[in-house]
């Protein structure tokens, strides 16, 4: 089965969707999934391509979820490894159906478009948990590859976007520039605002605020008449992100006072941040061990600030789930670049491909004939839920 999947894995890295795009990549996972017996819904959840597919057991048992993920980055193709996620999930999902007539429950494949938030079914995997897709499902996890050690789990930064527009005045930018009311400038100001603001953030909450200005202006003599900057707000507190928000709206509005402009923001619902569980950690930890797979301390990976976000967390926050992150590279090259997107399609993406796929697997059959192991994991994750 490798050689497929392996197949698959490069044949999705050489030919990069974005996301709500990638109709060719999700339709070569559901085509493999029906050829192994699973009955797949495709498209599923009112998103093109995005699935859901399932193989039942012996009778009835606990749901375990595993997702995949396969569009890709503008510029850089498959910068962030999904082509190795998305068939990493596949190969997990097809081996333990080999053994589904001897297991209780059932195992689901779903396929979730975007999360990397292009389109409309940008982080999928929010409106799902949000939607109730979740909701029959014991327990839920993905892969995701990495540079350097590999984590059994790490922490993700709970994020919302900041859309900002200034309505001005053209006018000529030599002859008659008091004529005219300058969006641009109002663009420049929130951004050194908003800079000026940084070391005012909370430490201890990882804040992160990230942004560029989309538009200024169409020609150097014109004075813009519009301006539209686009920033993202993180942190690992999920309570912060509103004040996070409010700092660069309010640098927007003083901005628009001090130019005389219009301004209107438009504000995404976000990400959270995730919700860990110890008794995932020591599941993975032990499937990597069994398979003579290094990673990194739990308490080393517990203790780095996070640095990244994802739409998986959201559903950590609906039944328990891990994220493992497979190390294919060494420190020196950076995700979500070229470098990266090759890197996938290396020996040492294939073997990510292989430990990603098994370790899931064994999980799920551990997870589906250990009741008193998933009635631990459910446990924590009501506590830490509440």
């Amino acid at each position: 089965m490798f050689p497929r999947l392996k197949e698959l894995k490069d044949d999705i890295g050489a030919n990069p969707e974005l996301g709500s795009e990638e109709y060719r990549s999700s339709k070569l996972l559901v085509e493999e999934l029906r050829a192994h017996g699973f009955k797949v819904e495709y498209p599923f959840f009112g998103m093109d391509t995005a699935f859901k597919a399932v193989v039942k057991g012996k009778g009835k048992g606990p749901v375990v979820a595993i997702l995949c993920e396969y569009d890709a980055l503008p510029g850089v193709g498959h910068g962030c490894g999904h082509n190795i996620i998305g068939t990493a999930g596949l190969g997990a999902g097809i081996a333990v159906s080999k053994v589904m007539k001897g297991l209780p429950g059932e195992l689901w494949v779903v396929g979730t478009p975007a999360e990397e938030g292009h389109g409309p079914s940008g982080g999928a995997k929010v409106r799902m948990a949000r939607g109730g897709v979740f909701d029959k499902v014991a327990v839920s996890f993905m892969v995701h590859p990495c540079t350097g050690p590999t984590q059994v789990s790490g922490n993700f930064l709970a994020v919302r976007g900041v859309g900002i527009e200034f309505k001005g005045k053209t006018s000529h930018a030599a002859a008659d520039p008091h004529e005219g009311v300058n969006a641009l400038n109002a663009a420049v100001l929130t951004y050194m605002a908003v800079h000026a603001n940084r070391q005012q953030l909370r430490r201890d909450a990882n804040a992160v605020v990230h942004g560029i200005i989309k538009e200024g202006g169409l020609a150097s003599n014109i004075i813009p008449d519009k301006a539209v900057l686009q920033f993202g707000v993180r942190s690992s507190d999920d309570k912060y992100v509103p004040t996070l928000v409010e700092m660069v709206q309010n640098s927007a509005r003083g901005a628009a006072v001090a130019t005389g402009c219009e301004v209107t923001f438009t504000v995404s619902d976000g990400l959270k941040s995730n919700l860990r569980n110890d008794g995932l950690e020591n599941l993975f930890g032990s499937m990597f061990k069994e398979l003579g797979w290094e990673y990194e301390d739990p308490v080393k990976t517990a203790i780095r600030p996070p640095g990244g976000s994802t739409d998986f967390a959201d559903v950590s926050h609906v039944v328990p789930g891990i994220h493992p992150m497979i190390g294919i590279h060494g420190q020196d090259i950076a995700m979500h670049s070229r470098d990266f997107a090759a890197a996938s399609l290396t020996p040492e993406g294939d073997k990510g491909l292989e430990v990603g796929a098994k370790s899931m697997a064994m999980a799920a059959v551990e997870l589906l004939t250990r009741p008193e192991l998933l009635a631990e994991i459910r446990k924590e994750f009501e506590g830490k839920r509440l």
